[in-house]
């Protein structure tokens, strides 16, 4: 494991739109997983609060766009790879009240087109994105 990770921001809006070409066309084919372990208990608690399926973290995926990308970082388990991450504002149920939430997702892309969803919570300080 590297902990000396780099963040990224020297991106393209044509690099990230053919990403999240991508990450949409592996979401549309169901080929995505979302972490939801202990590791991952920010993701977990967030998607019981707003009583979140699959259909809905779907739908909310699908509208993923370039200005929401925010910066790619180095996967330190993995230094080969790159996590890209996005924070989109989403109207989303908190049990009978809609309420306006900023959700950030970090993503990585593995073999066979399989995206996982690192991240799917409230981010935990402000972010910028890079567009």
């Amino acid at each position: 494991m590297n902990l000396n990770t780099a963040k990224h921001v020297n991106h393209t809006r044509e690099e990230i739109d053919k990403y999240l070409k991508i990450v949409k066309n592996s979401i549309k084919r169901d080929k995505f997983i979302i972490c939801t372990t202990n590791k991952n208990i920010k993701n977990r608690k967030f998607i019981e609060k707003y009583k979140l399926d699959k259909n809905k973290i779907k739908e909310m995926m699908m509208q993923l766009r370039v200005n929401d990308f925010c910066y790619s970082a180095d996967d330190y388990n993995n230094p080969s790879e790159r996590l890209y991450i996005f924070c989109r504002e989403y109207e989303l149920n908190n049990w009978g009240t809609i309420e306006k939430a900023k959700v950030y997702i970090k993503l990585s892309k593995k073999k066979e087109d399989l995206i996982v969803i690192i991240s799917f919570h409230k981010p935990e300080k402000e972010i910028k994105r890079l567009f």
